[in-house]
């Protein structure tokens, strides 16, 4: 067989919607290589205004099942891009009053596929879908990559979604303005905690960590008060802070039901892992085990670090499931 011939058939498929015109030529060469050199990724879909404009899907993907009579292949490719938008869309309302800035980045993970939302520029929007869960990293790397390419050079917008790959994680110093609230009636298991948010908390990074079992708070512990992070707190105190972090995690005990329903066509094992990455730093929400409501959330305010930030958070959730 010719070599090009073969190529030829493993080739993305650009799915286009008839009324769009060829403005979006360009965007779409750049997804159709991300798609083909990520073999985690399934497919790519950009989002206008709620409206699908096209669909790169992976040449051997089949078409997601109960499409409706009336939709044309993009449309159904990139139905669950588009209501995952919707859903960020409500996400980024609930943490207005943080002050930390517009959502730039939402990763979904499941043990057997997720999706990865990435805003492009005003209602401009990528999603990337991985049919496999421990690809969905590799599907958000090359998502990040893309694009901050295509931010940096058509709308010379320099912020960084998932952190910088250059930052390193630095050795914790003991910092003695850590602040613990810790609920459980354990006094061992009370000891061990603060040890461990000790030894993970910090000013530069991990600022902030909650532990929840069966959706009650166990407990939470940050650095708020150190004199490194008194710019973040200029508009909204570190009073109020705590308690938005608290009122989040009980807003998305609801809004997690939704987003189940909007990865369902592309897989319906439960979320495991949610990033919330904002301008000013990410959310994250990390389950346990099979315990719906087992999880541990973390925070940072350091853009640069949000990657950095998420693996020191790994690291004290593997003390705790080790404890437990």
């Amino acid at each position: 067989m010719n070599p090009d011939a073969s190529a030829a058939v493993s080739e993305p498929r650009l799915l286009s919607v008839p009324q769009v015109s060829q403005s979006y030529g360009h965007l779409s060469k750049e997804c159709r290589a991300a798609v083909a050199a990520c073999p985690e990724i399934r497919s790519v879909t950009h989002v206008v205004r709620n409206t699908v404009v096209f669909a790169v899907r992976e040449a051997e993907a089949e078409p997601f099942p109960g499409g409706l009579a009336w939709e044309d292949e993009a449309d159904a490719e990139g139905r669950p891009g588009r209501r995952l938008v919707r859903w960020v869309l409500a996400a980024e309302e609930a943490m207005r009053r943080l002050d930390v800035g517009y959502l730039m980045r939402v990763l979904v993970v499941t043990p057997e596929g997720g999706m990865q939302c990435s805003r492009l520029h005003d209602a401009q929007y990528l999603v990337g879908i991985s049919a496999s869960g421990p690809g969905c990293d590799a599907m958000d790397k090359k998502m990040n990559k893309l694009v901050g390419k295509i931010r940096t050079g058509r709308h010379q917008v320099d912020e960084l979604l998932g952190g910088s790959d250059e930052e390193g994680k630095e050795p914790v110093v003991p910092s003695g303005s850590l602040f613990m609230h810790v609920l459980t009636r354990d006094m061992q298991e009370a000891q061990r905690l603060r040890s461990t948010w000790h030894s993970h908390l910090n000013p530069g990074d991990l600022h902030y960590a909650a532990y929840y079992r069966d959706w009650s708070l166990v407990c939470s512990g940050d650095t708020f008060e150190h004199q490194e992070l008194e710019d973040s707190f200029a508009v909204v105190s570190v009073a109020a802070r705590r308690a938005i972090y608290r009122d989040l995690v009980s807003r998305l005990r609801e809004e997690l039901t939704d987003l189940a329903g909007v990865i369902a066509p592309v897989t319906r094992a439960p979320i495991r892992r949610l990033v919330l990455d904002v301008v000013d730093g990410a959310f994250y929400m990390h389950w346990l085990g099979d315990g719906e409501g087992d999880f541990v959330v973390g925070v940072t305010f350091r853009q640069p670090q949000v990657a950095v930030a998420e693996e020191r958070l790994r690291d004290l959730i593997a003390e705790v499931r080790n404890r437990r």
